[in-house]
């Protein structure tokens, strides 16, 4: 969006009203119309849109991440709106760069010898069931490494086979109300692609 216009619940933004006024053909006038139930429902979009309300099949949004758990035609054209343009693709590679910049200035630090960007299927940012990784980084030499586990344990062993290899692999991902618990879902996504034939990863960690 170019402006915040419209996109609030005050009128104050006077979006609708100012547009009111302006010769408009009937389809748009009754498009505006449309505006105030559009943004409704994006508002509750997680609240509406939820894994664990089961009606329907749940259908991937084209060129996004994003699941639709039943139909809900309003909120299906304000996301393929908002995501036209390849823009979860983009969203995608910027925060992989970013991602690599950050590491580029953590070499020290983090004991790494050369940060490498992947290259990576154009696809690769919505294609849900399989992945690889976008970052790989080169250690200076050697990591101890650990099991998966979530962020807040602290009683990790690292028991596995040092590695001078690590990859990041990043996935965009439109939560809900249900499905939130993002440290679960990567671990188990670990797990998932690590472990099926169709992902290949650059080192076992």
């Amino acid at each position: 969006f170019p402006t915040w216009e419209g996109l609030f619940w005050e009128k104050a933004s006077g979006f609708e009203e100012s547009m009111k006024y302006k010769k408009l053909t009937n389809a748009q006038r009754s498009g505006l119309n449309q505006i105030p139930n559009r943004r409704f429902t994006l508002w509750w979009s997680p609240t509406i849109n939820r894994a664990n309300v089961y009606v329907g099949f749940q259908v991937q949004l084209d060129l996004t991440g994003i699941f639709m758990h039943g139909k809900i035609p309003t909120l299906k054209i304000s996301l393929i709106q908002i995501f036209r343009a390849h823009l979860w693709q983009k969203i995608h590679e910027s925060v992989v760069m970013d991602l690599c910049q950050v590491l580029d200035q953590e070499l020290d630090a983090l004991e790494i010898e050369t940060v490498q960007k992947e290259t990576i299927h154009p696809r690769k940012s919505y294609k849900m069931n399989s992945s690889c990784a976008d970052v790989l980084l080169f250690a200076a030499y050697r990591w101890p490494m650990s099991k998966p586990s979530l962020v807040a344990e602290s009683k990790d062993v690292f028991d596995q086979k040092a590695s001078n290899k690590y990859w990041i692999d990043v996935q965009l991902r439109w939560g809900d109300y249900d499905s939130h618990d993002i440290e679960r879902y990567t671990r188990a996504k670990f797990m998932d692609y690590t472990t099926d034939n169709m992902s290949i990863y650059p080192s076992p960690t």
